[in-house]
């Protein structure tokens, strides 16, 4: 369940007039359209409850009083007959600020998010009598909003931050911006298919997603570091790639794939684990590793091949 909240810049008990409550039952009406809303309340369903009680009991009468006194009537009879502390949940005690409790028929973030368009949306459609203060939002089903959100721009900024500090690692381990960069590439392009198969199938971009976005970085640009080490040792030492290659996919290769699959694999027996986090950190590591370790013995070769004279600029075979 969700509250909106609104308060307003005057001195005298505004919520007590009828124009302001009507306005409170048009914000509610706007919001029980929304599929994710199960029930509002709020202090203008007080006064039609207890004015239509007054009255004659009838479902005609259940409507907001047509004069600010027949309001401030209903509220004292509300609060002569029930517990104080229940009216001051939908309003403060100076008539200043009011609640409406939003019931949501799910827990869903994306839910919440869709509820405080809708109140945005219908404040900006449609002016109230005064001038009211900018909503804000409390309860559970909103915490996770704001927590969410801040998971997600947080886990970006790491990720940027991470893959920037990779990328200047490689830069100065290979001694080259080139180097640098196409060992990024097979890293590049794991990310962006796994977490965008995660998108496509509908999981929730949950909190081992959003760590393991930053810890892939370091584990899946090895595979990267081994072959274009290799790679640049075995020019230096024939020549020229051409020369260099098929020693490349002799010992060496067979070294990577056997790390690649020793080390992807291991991560597998995560999947048994009893908890979810668990079950998912395993397989995204374990998807992380083997496809950047195939990408980068698919896709290194192919590229080192394209750009080669630019890469080896200056290599001699060693005498």
């Amino acid at each position: 369940m969700a509250a909106f909240l609104g308060s307003l810049e005057q001195s005298d008990e505004v919520w007590k007039q009828p124009e302001l409550l009507a306005y409170l039952e048009g914000l509610q009406r706007h919001l029980g359209e929304q599929p994710a809303v199960g029930k509002s309340n709020s202090i203008a369903d007080i006064v039609r409850t207890v004015h239509r009680d007054l009255v004659s009991g009838a479902d005609a009468d259940y409507r907001i009083p047509a004069t600010a006194t027949i309001v401030a009537q209903s509220l004292d009879q509300f609060l002569s007959s029930h517990r104080k502390d229940l009216l001051w949940h939908f309003v403060t005690p100076d008539y200043q600020r009011v609640a409406i409790w939003v019931q949501l028929r799910s827990g869903d973030n994306r839910d919440m998010e869709a509820v405080t368009q809708a109140a945005a949306s219908y404040l900006a459609a449609h002016p109230a009598p005064v001038k009211l203060s900018h909503p804000e939002w409390f309860g559970l089903t909103y915490i996770n909003v704001v927590w969410q959100d801040k998971m997600v721009s947080g886990m970006l900024n790491s990720f940027a931050g991470s893959f920037v500090m990779v990328l200047l690692m490689m830069v100065f381990l290979f001694r080259s911006v080139l180097w640098g960069i196409l060992s990024m590439i097979p890293l590049t392009l794991t990310v962006a298919v796994v977490y965008g198969v995660i998108g496509l199938i509908g999981k929730d971009y949950d909190m081992p997603v959003a760590v393991l976005s930053s810890l892939s970085l370091g584990l899946a640009v090895d595979y990267a570091i081994h072959f274009i080490a290799r790679a640049r040792d075995l020019v230096r030492l024939h020549g020229s790639w051409d020369l260099a290659r098929a020693e490349m996919f002799g010992e060496p290769a067979r070294a990577i794939a056997r790390n690649i699959i020793v080390i992807g694999v291991g991560f597998l027996p995560l999947l048994l684990a009893p908890l979810v986090p668990y079950q998912t950190v395993g397989i995204l590591i374990a998807a992380i590793l083997l496809l950047a370790g195939a990408a980068s013995l698919a896709l290194l070769p192919a590229l080192i091949a394209v750009l080669q004279r630019v890469l080896f600029t200056g290599s001699s075979k060693k005498s």
